[in-house]
């Protein structure tokens, strides 16, 4: 479609849609759904840029594949290592395709929970309020990003194949008019993502390599196969039923990091939290073969690709598998990785791992020799096809397989715990160690799987064995006789755990118990590197000091006790009757602080008993994702043990939690005691912004009022003036779903400044046993819907 016709759409938009102007919060927005239009994956820091675009607005160019009445936008400081301020940022529809120029009448500025401007703590990401605009589908828009003082490093995509610009000295958001905009880039600095309210039902995810990213296509013309793909489905019969949103990252792979970080640690980013995915077609693999380290065998490579399908399934996505393109010719040929490349190509097209297969191969192979690119495909260097390629295979995707979901067979977390730094001391791992952690359960089922994290480590881990089983005791290694299952990852009893990652394990038949205790044993047979951990988890772990005793049921070999949890971050179950899971998410009191050890008596775990109690079956599962130290717009990980902020660990840690459906809030006191000058707006906008991310995945939040804390070694009244205002703005209702009043359950009436004596563990901010279960009876269970 050419794009003076795009733009007439944009009029046509309008008159459909009726006049832009901003959407009121308690406005009827339009009818429709939010959907990915465009994406781009973090790659890394601008080169070069230490402090930013000091007091200089960036003007993204970004190509939509379908359109809509209103639009939202996603901001990126995942990569960074500073604060990002951002001063300004507006919305538009370009007047061309390669031109700083908006169309008159369509900038927008662009809010954050009503704020016009907004800090992005380090590994975040944000989400802009709704703003009515009618967007063009397969038509550009201007995302204008002003930083008014420096910074830190930039976060951006690399190779964007497209041309956006950097204005002069200045805050030049609003200009309709591009004179400003000197500078020309082909990257994409701060921007992640755009959003539509529109009429389609859904959104494909593309994640990729450089040959989904469209190494080689023509600049600024959106010749990557995903925008072939988006054309395809725009000129279907009827409104456009799909956006496609490219989450390719040039020289991506599934094993290991680059100047880039691998595909299985971006997935919860980049995948599964694109608002209304439905479907993902994965190509990537080729980077693992031909890059260095290369892998001269295909059986990591397919655990990995496994491992993507598994955790995109457990969301209720469809996948799609992509058969590498031939490379015969390329700088890193080899006969001998040929063959692992036709390997690869095998179990896409035979394996039951994927929902679907796109034979990118035969789309694209040279009929007289289907080693290489068809010479018209080749776009000269033999691994990256050209835009006549990249339309040859966006023409080989079924689009009648896009849609729809994947069964998940009523999988729901019964215990999870966020992983907050790396082990002390570890620095090799736990090599030759078996390590057997203890972990409670809110609800039962008859089968089981298992999530493991190397988010915090340094290097690949080996899982030589992992085991599941039901525990004799809640503070014991033992095994109830007959429960021992070994764990498999597609298949194998091994795996290996990218840095930065997670896996999900195969389901294992296993009578897993309500309000019970499940052993999860890892043997990591050599050197590994930093060891992932929950380092309080008020909960007696245990370990052996060489050898791999996972399979055993008496728990002899374990001599050796932790008051952490090494690797294991979750456990889901499959029961009919659960219908979703309540994510218990916050700091220290939510993890369980000066909770008795072993006895399971935190606020969650309280909270789960009640919802246990109630008649009938159990409905909602409860998980925890509590760290002590934790804050919302400061990381302690490597420093401390509170792990990264809120926004660094919102993915994992609560927006892709499986079957989760409401979330209670509880976090502020460390941002409060911690930092020089605590702000009480900048914590309840940063509540705003978490809501708002929540919200895109359908969840609901219910926020909890920050607990009394007088007596604690950091309080002062200044700082009490900023709990009080902040737990105000949460009691009014401006900020949540709903409230709960921990503060008002907890506090001394004599002194409400005070914890009451009687819920006092004894240091004046954590609550007792009493106290955690006075805060989980404070909780309406109503409000979990």
């Amino acid at each position: 479609m050419s794009y003076l016709r795009k733009m007439a759409l944009v009029a046509g938009l309008a008159l459909l849609f009726g006049s832009p102007a901003p959407i009121a919060a308690s406005a009827d927005p339009p009818p429709g759904n939010w959907v990915g239009t465009w994406g781009a994956s973090a790659t890394g820091t601008v080169p070069n840029l230490a402090t930013g675009y000091a007091d200089r607005t960036v003007r993204n160019v970004v190509h939509t594949s379908v359109g809509g009445a209103a639009v939202r936008v996603g901001l990126t400081n995942v990569l960074g290592t500073a604060p990002a301020l951002l001063g300004a940022v507006t919305v538009a529809v370009a007047a061309g395709p390669s031109t700083p120029d908006a169309v008159p009448g369509t900038v927008r500025p662009l809010t954050f929970g009503g704020a016009s401007s907004l800090t992005i703590p380090p590994g975040g990401e944000v989400q802009s309020d709704p703003v009515s605009l009618a967007v063009p589908e397969g038509g550009n828009l201007l995302v204008s990003v002003y930083t008014p003082q420096a910074g830190g490093p930039v976060t951006y995509h690399q190779v964007a194949n497209q041309t956006s610009y950097v204005s002069a000295a200045g805050d030049h958001a609003t200009e309709e008019a591009g004179g400003a905009y000197l500078e020309k880039i082909t990257f994409w600095p701060y921007v992640s993502r755009v959003d539509v309210l529109s009429r389609a039902s859904g959104t494909v995810v593309t994640l990729g390599d450089s040959i989904t990213d469209g190494n080689n296509s023509t600049r600024d013309a959106n010749h990557r196969w995903p925008d072939y793909l988006a054309d395809r489905l725009i000129a279907q019969p009827g409104p456009t039923r799909l956006g496609v949103v490219n989450a390719g990252i040039s020289s991506n792979r599934l094993l290991n990091n680059t100047w880039n970080p691998n595909a299985l640690s971006r997935l919860d980013r980049d995948v599964l939290t694109v608002t209304g995915a439905k479907s993902v077609i994965v190509l990537l693999g080729i980077n693992d073969i031909g890059g260095a380290p290369q892998h001269h065998g295909p059986s990591e490579i397919v655990a990995a690709l496994r491992q993507i399908s598994a955790q995109v399934r457990a969301k209720g996505l469809r996948i799609l598998g992509g058969t590498l393109t031939p490379f015969g010719g390329s700088s890193n040929y080899t006969e001998e990785l040929e063959g692992v490349r036709a390997a690869v190509n095998d179990f896409v097209r035979t394996s039951d791992a994927f929902d679907g297969v796109v034979d990118f191969d035969a789309a694209v192979r040279d009929p007289a020799d289907p080693k290489r690119l068809r010479p018209e495909f080749d776009s000269g260097d033999h691994l990256h096809p050209k835009d006549a390629g990249y339309q040859a295979m966006a023409a080989a995707v079924r689009l009648d397989q896009l849609d729809g979901t994947s069964s998940h067979d009523h999988w729901v977390g019964t215990w999870q715990t966020a992983m907050a730094q790396p082990a002390p001391g570890t620095e090799q791992g736990l090599a030759n160690n078996s390590i057997r952690n203890v972990v409670h359960t809110s609800v039962g089922g008859n089968a089981a799987r298992v999530r493991l994290s190397n988010v915090y480590g340094t290097a690949p881990t080996l899982m030589g064995r992992v085991t599941l089983a039901v525990a004799a005791k809640p503070d014991a290694p033992d095994a109830v006789a007959g429960t021992m299952r070994e764990v498999t990852f597609g298949g194998s009893p091994t795996i290996t755990i990218p840095v930065g990652a997670e896996v999900l394990s195969d389901p294992v038949s296993l009578d897993v118990p309500a309000d019970g205790d499940l052993l999860v044993t890892v043997f990591t047979p050599q050197p590994s590197g930093m060891v992932t951990s929950h380092p309080r988890s008020y909960q007696t772990s245990f370990l052996t000091p060489t050898g791999d005793h996972a399979a055993e049921e008496p728990g002899t070999a374990f001599t050796q006790t932790t008051g952490a949890w090494y690797y294991v971050t979750g456990v889901e179950v499959t029961n009919p009757f659960v219908r979703g899971a309540v994510i218990a998410f916050g700091d220290s009191i939510t993890d369980g602080d000066h909770s008795t050890v072993s006895a399971d008596l935190r606020w969650p775990d309280v909270l789960a008993d009640r919802l246990a109690a109630q008649p009938g079956p159990t409905r909602l599962s409860v998980l925890n994702s509590g760290i002590s130290g934790n804050r919302i717009l400061d990381s302690s990980a490597l420093t401390g043990i509170g792990g990264a902020n809120v926004f660094a660990r919102l993915d994992r840690d609560m927006l892709t939690s499986t079957g989760a459906t409401t979330v209670i809030f509880l976090e502020g006191i460390n941002d409060i005691g911690n930092l020089a000058h605590p702000d009480p707006v900048a914590i309840t906008d940063a509540m705003r912004q978490i809501v708002a991310r929540a919200h895109a995945q359908g969840l609901r939040v219910v926020g909890g009022t920050i607990t009394p804390w007088e007596g604690w070694r950091a309080y002062n009244t200044e700082r009490e003036n900023v709990r009080q205002i902040v737990n105000t703005t949460i009691r009014g209702g401006a900020i949540f779903d709903a409230v709960i009043d921990f503060d008002k359950a907890v506090r001394d009436p004599a002194n409400p400044r005070r914890l009451n004596p009687i819920y006092d563990s004894g240091d004046h901010l954590h609550p007792s046993d009493a106290g955690y279960h006075a805060m989980a009876d404070a909780i309406d269970l109503s409000l979990l819907k």
